[in-house]
């Protein structure tokens, strides 16, 4: 099992690769949430310095004003020596193919891989791979083994869990005519529902569109012995993770670290749904 990580700067690399990371996944131009923004000429660079360890990040959605852009990166991207392309939006892939480099495509959406004819239809596309959504259990993950498609999952980190084109924040600033505060990529800005006080929801506005995440960051540590014969790669999410934590998080999946040490460090953590399936616990009036 690989441990793929966002690289933020080309200097951590000799850190997280004394860590443990064995992938590191770069932001590109057109890289929703990002980081950082590689060049193509650093992407190049850093996969022929580090050859199959570099995955590059296409997860923005694709409109056919994006198209030209879009060929022209593939075209130049062709000789390079990048072990993996993590796409959101399909169409990504169809490009891809254009340049005959459909095998280096892992088909990461969020939360729409859940059934098992996600892996046979896509190993029939010739992709290098499909990550897991989070919204199943451990039990529903066991029946996605295949050896014709890489597996993976998010298994550490903030998730995603929606995604809109729309500048929600720079409308609702509007709306309650807020001025003086930077809207696009703030990385303070949390979301308060009304059933649920306690929970605080991170948001972030960027270029591309508004990502809310899930309250707490998910720990997959009492899993990861079930997870590692069933995938390739498991993607720590650094996003609002300091340097610290992000270091303390790869320890912890390479057993330098114990889980209560680092639960001690850092709160707010959850195993998600692996224990219980989403509609058991949507609704903050469920009786049962």
């Amino acid at each position: 099992m690989r441990l793929v990580t966002r690289l933020k700067t080309i200097s951590e690399i000799e850190k997280l690769d004394q860590l443990g990371i064995d992938v590191f996944c770069l932001d590109t131009k057109f890289t929703a949430k990002k980081i950082n923004h590689f060049s193509l000429f650093e992407i190049k660079t850093l996969a022929n310095r580090l050859p199959n360890r570099i995955y590059i990040l296409v997860n923005q959605m694709i409109h056919e004003t994006d198209l030209e852009s879009l060929n022209t990166f593939f075209k130049d991207l062709q000789s390079t020596n990048i072990a993996g392309i993590v796409i959101n939006d399909f169409s990504v892939y169809i490009v891809a193919s254009k340049y005959n480099m459909e095998n280096l495509v892992i088909y990461q959406p969020g939360t729409y891989n859940t059934d098992t004819y996600s892996k046979t239809y896509l190993a029939k596309r010739n992709l290098k791979g499909l990550t897991i959504s989070r919204e199943i259990t451990i039990e529903e993950i066991k029946d996605f083994k295949n050896q014709d498609i890489e597996l993976s999952i998010i298994g550490h980190g903030y998730l995603d869990m929606f995604y809109s084109k729309r500048e929600l924040i720079t409308n609702y600033f509007i709306h309650k005519e807020i001025t003086g505060k930077q809207v696009k990529n703030n990385y303070d800005f949390k979301l308060r529902e009304e059933i649920r006080e306690l929970d605080f929801y991170p948001i972030l506005e960027d270029e591309f569109g508004t990502h809310i995440f899930r309250s707490k960051k998910l720990i997959s540590y009492d899993q990861v012995n079930i997870l590692r014969p069933l995938i390739k790669d498991f993607f720590i999410e650094r996003i609002f993770l300091s340097d610290k934590e992000l270091h303390a998080s790869i320890q912890l999946y390479t057993n330098q670290l114990t889980l209560n040490d680092f639960l001690t460090q850092y709160q707010d953590y959850d195993s998600g749904f692996y224990k219980i399936r989403t509609e058991k616990v949507k609704g903050e009036l469920n009786e049962n």
